[in-house]
């Protein structure tokens, strides 16, 4: 069974890298001057600003009904607790005091999370309170990334399939995390920011928003790949004539691995071990970069023998962590051909370190902030209401299953 896995995902990830090549000229020729950006009406924005908090409000109702009518609870306040089960709490232990607190024998378990999100929440703790804080640093981000979502799929879509791709993104199953204090919201916002601001030449800009991507989460210095594949494309016609333009922006993207080194600096300033990090990661949470075709032999394995065992663990764990991964790969292998070149770029190599990371509990939640998959799930051979009720159930599923405190991380 875990043979048969790791062939499926493999030959899937490989057919659809194949297959994605092969249309790649075409693609190209297909691509949109994007050099001034579009305007849109203030009702078009009011679209998205309900949307945006539409989503949070369903997934907090519901978090907060699941608790309150399970007797888990009986005040607001003590379902917010909920997240301090997650890594909510260290963010904000970070944001209170830094990286200073040591979590387990001595090791300061902190350092594993980027410093982005908590610096957000640091910020706010000037205003309001640590907990709102916690919260606004979350869902502010959303609501910003939500309108520049709206303007890059404009740049290539209508008005009623861009508003539809932004429903998608709130409707996978991980999209529940866009409203706990944590870091997807933020990250969100700025890979879909340096985006749209390269694809409107504004290198500086989306090198900054480039930057700030890595320093909320370390795959945001794979950024560089798709942003540096845009770049490119937008030269490729006279690439001698223009070679300081091209130099003078890319030089942009080097803001991307500055982030990082900036937090391997925290890290040695914190240890003295610039890779901290690396070893918290190995020894407490058993992860390190692998195969991602091994996760997909474990996440069977322990399928398999949580059916009968632990079927909590079944539904709300290794079977949405499946269902994504495996779903990932045949929605790119079937529809592939719709992204640009950026966009399927980055797939590939996100979804090969995301999903390589061994011992994942996390999939859904990784690939709910890779925003090209709405375009692939509207391409998907499906009607649009049969897709809106597939998501629908599987992200209210996942977010009671949250709510209960089952294993979904």
């Amino acid at each position: 069974m875990k043979i048969a896995a790791s062939v499926l995902s493999a030959g899937l990830y490989a057919a659809a890298l194949i297959l994605f090549l092969t249309g790649a000229k075409k693609r190209a020729a297909l691509d949109r001057d994007a050099s001034v950006p579009s305007l849109f009406s203030p009702r078009e924005y009011g679209w998205v600003l309900m949307l945006c908090c539409g989503s949070l409000a369903v997934h907090m109702g519901v978090i907060s009904g699941v608790r309150l009518f399970s007797g888990s609870n009986t005040t607001l306040a003590d379902t917010f607790r909920i997240y301090a089960e997650l890594d909510s709490q260290q963010y904000l232990d970070i944001a209170r005091v830094g990286y200073t607190v040591a979590s387990e024998n001595g090791t300061i378990l902190e350092l594993v999370f980027f410093p982005g999100y908590p610096l957000v929440v640091r910020l706010l703790m000037l205003v309001f309170p640590e907990g709102l804080s916690g919260y606004l640093a979350a869902w502010i981000p959303f609501l910003m990334a939500g309108m520049v979502l709206y303007r890059l799929f404009r740049l290539d879509y209508e008005k009623d399939k861009s508003l539809r791709l932004l429903l998608w993104i709130c409707l996978f199953p991980g999209a529940m995390f866009f409203s706990t204090p944590m870091s997807e919201s933020l990250f969100l916002l700025t890979a879909a920011g340096a985006f749209y601001l390269a694809r409107t030449r504004r290198w500086f800009a989306a090198g900054i928003c480039g930057f700030l991507a890595s320093f909320t989460r370390l795959p945001g210095v794979l950024l560089a790949i798709p942003l540096g594949i845009e770049l490119l494309e937008q030269y490729a016609g006279n690439l001698r004539a223009n070679r300081k333009e091209l130099i003078r922006n890319g030089s942009c993207l080097l803001l991307l691995p500055l982030a990082v080194c900036i937090y391997l600096g925290i890290n040695r300033a914190v240890t003295g071990d610039p890779l901290a990090f690396l070893q918290y990661q190995r020894e407490h949470w058993g992860q390190r970069i692998d195969w991602f075709f091994k996760t997909a032999a474990m996440q069977t394995d322990y399928a398999v023998h949580s059916w009968t065992d632990d079927p909590h663990d079944f539904w709300a764990l290794w079977l949405p962590n499946l269902l994504v991964g495996y779903g990932s790969l045949i929605l790119m292998l079937l529809r592939g051909r719709k992204l640009r070149l950026p966009e399927g770029s980055w797939f590939f190599t996100y979804f090969a370190v995301c999903y390589g990371t061994t011992w994942l509990l996390s999939g859904p939640r990784y690939m709910t902030v890779f925003f090209p998959m709405a375009v692939l799930v509207e391409e998907a051979p499906l009607s649009k209401w049969t897709k809106a009720i597939l998501l629908g159930t599987c992200t209210i599923a996942y977010t009671v299953f949250f709510a209960r405190r089952w294993n979904v991380w």
